[in-house]
C-alpha cells in the first residue's frame, strides 16, 4: 500500500456461502482494503467466518456504530438489502451491495437519493465486467477490432428445482433466474455497449407448483409453490443503436454451454460464461471459419468477487466515481424489471434510466508473481 493511501476499514454483513470468496480476496488480495469486522442475521454464520479469517465477530448495531468503519459490504439476501442499506447510509458508511440492489426500483430510487444527499458511495455488483475475458472485450471493441457492434447474445439454462432445493433465497424476492442471473448477463452487456434504451420481454413462471426432490431437505417430497420468473427472455435496443437478446431458462439442464455472443460488422467474438471473471474466448474473422483463441492481458481472472469493493474503495480515496456506481446497478435492475413490465402489458418498455458506460481498465496488471505488476494496479 503506498505510504499516502489509508486503507479503508471495512465490515462483511451477510456470511453466507458466497461470503467465502469475499473474505479471501478482500483480505488476500487488495491492499486498500483493511476488513476489521463481520456480522450475520443469527449470529452464527458471522461466528464461524471470525475464526476461519481471524475477522472479529460483531453485531449489525456494533458496525454501524463504530465511527472507524468507513464502508459496508452487505452480502445479505436481496429482500434485506433495502433496511440494511438504508440503516447503512443513515449512519454514515459507504455501501457496496450484493446484486440487485433492491427488488424494487422505487426502493433503489430512494436509496440512490439518500446516498446522494449525505455524499456517500453507493456500489452494487454483480463486479464480472472488469474481470479479465469482459475488459479484454470491451478494449477490442473501443479499438474497433470487431467494426461496428450490431448485435450481443446471450443464453444461460439452469434446473431451478436443484436451486430451490439448495438455496433459500431463490424462492424469496429476486431469486428467479432473472433477477438473480440475469443481472449479470445484463450488467456485461451496459458494460460493454452502454445504456438500455428499449426493451421487450416475455418472462414467466412455466411451473409454479414443485416438489422439494432433494433427500436432504427438510421438507423432502413435500410440494410447494415457486413464486419467481423461471423463464426469461427479451430483446434490448441499446442507445448505441444496437440490438440484443437474452435468453434464460430454469427448465433444462446446468451442465449446457452458456453462450454470450458479441456481432461486429468486422468479426465476432464468443465469450465465456457470464457468471465468470475469464474462461475462453474466440474471435471470428471475415474469410475464415477457424476461430482465434484470444489471450487477455488484463487483470482479475479466475473468481475475482470483491474487485467491485477495492475500485469503489480507491475511487473513494481519489475522489472519483466508481465504475460500479449505483447508476449502473439501477440501470440494470430497470431493464429487468422493464422486461416483466413489458410482459405483462405486451408492449415495449422505453427505460426511464441511463447511466454512464464504466470507464475501462488498463491492460497488462495480471497479477502474476514475477516481473508484471500488481492487478490491483489496474484499479487504482
Amino acid at each position: 500500500m503506498h505510504h499516502n493511501v489509508r486503507p479503508v476499514k471495512t465490515a462483511i454483513i451477510g456470511c453466507g456461502d458466497i461470503s467465502d470468496i469475499y473474505f479471501e480476496n478482500l483480505i488476500h488480495r487488495f491492499s486498500i482494503i483493511d476488513l476489521v469486522k463481520c456480522a450475520s442475521k443469527g449470529g452464527i454464520s458471522a461466528q464461524v467466518k471470525s475464526e476461519k479469517y481471524g475477522i472479529q465477530n460483531s453485531t449489525v448495531e456494533d458496525i454501524m456504530a463504530d465511527p472507524e468503519i468507513e464502508l459496508i459490504v452487505n452480502l445479505t439476501p436481496a429482500p434485506a438489502h433495502y433496511t440494511l442499506i438504508h440503516q447503512a447510509l443513515q449512519s454514515g458508511k459507504h455501501v457496496y451491495t450484493e446484486k440487485v440492489i433492491t427488488p424494487e426500483a422505487e426502493n433503489a430510487k430512494e436509496l440512490i437519493e439518500l446516498a446522494k444527499s449525505k455524499n456517500l458511495y453507493l456500489c452494487s455488483a454483480p463486479d464480472h465486467f472488469l474481470g479479465s475475458a469482459w475488459q479484454h472485450a470491451r478494449d477490442m471493441i473501443d479499438r474497433g477490432m470487431l467494426g461496428t457492434v450490431t448485435s450481443v447474445y446471450a443464453c444461460v439454462s439452469q434446473d431451478m428445482n436443484v436451486f430451490a432445493d439448495r438455496l433459500a433465497f431463490i424462492n424469496e424476492p429476486a431469486g428467479g433466474i432473472g433477477f438473480d442471473f440475469g443481472i449479470y448477463l445484463i450488467t456485461e452487456m451496459v458494460g460493454l455497449l452502454g445504456p438500455v434504451k428499449e426493451v421487450c420481454g416475455i418472462v414467466e413462471t412455466m411451473y409454479p407448483n414443485r416438489i422439494h426432490k432433494q433427500i436432504t431437505h427438510p421438507h423432502f417430497g413435500e410440494s410447494y409453490t415457486y413464486v419467481n420468473e423461471d423463464m426469461m427472455m427479451g430483446s434490448l435496443k441499446f442507445a448505441s443503436g444496437a440490438i440484443g437478446t437474452i435468453h434464460l431458462n430454469g427448465n433444462s439442464i446446468l451442465s449446457a454451454p452458456p453462450q454470450f455472443l458479441i456481432y461486429g460488422t468486422e468479426g465476432v467474438l464468443s465469450l465465456p460464461n457470464p457468471g465468470l471473471f475469464s474462461g475462453e474466448m474466440k474471435l471470428f474473422r471475415p474469410g475464415s471459419f477457424e476461430p482465434i483463441e484470444q489471450i487477455s492481458a488484463f487483470g482479475f481472472p479466475h473468481n475475482s468477487r470483491g474487485v467491485g469493493v477495492a475500485e469503489m474503495a480507491w475511487a473513494l480515496r481519489q475522489n472519483r466515481t466508481a465504475r460500479t456506481d449505483v447508476q449502473l446497478g439501477s440501470h440494470c435492475l430497470e431493464v429487468l424489471q422493464g422486461l416483466q413490465i413489458s410482459s405483462q402489458t405486451r408492449q415495449f418498455y422505453t427505460l426511464q434510466s441511463s447511466c454512464t458506460r464504466p470507464e475501462p481498465l488498463e491492460s497488462g496488471y495480471r497479477g502474476m508473481q514475477t516481473f508484471a505488476f500488481d492487478e490491483e494496479g489496474a484499479i487504482v
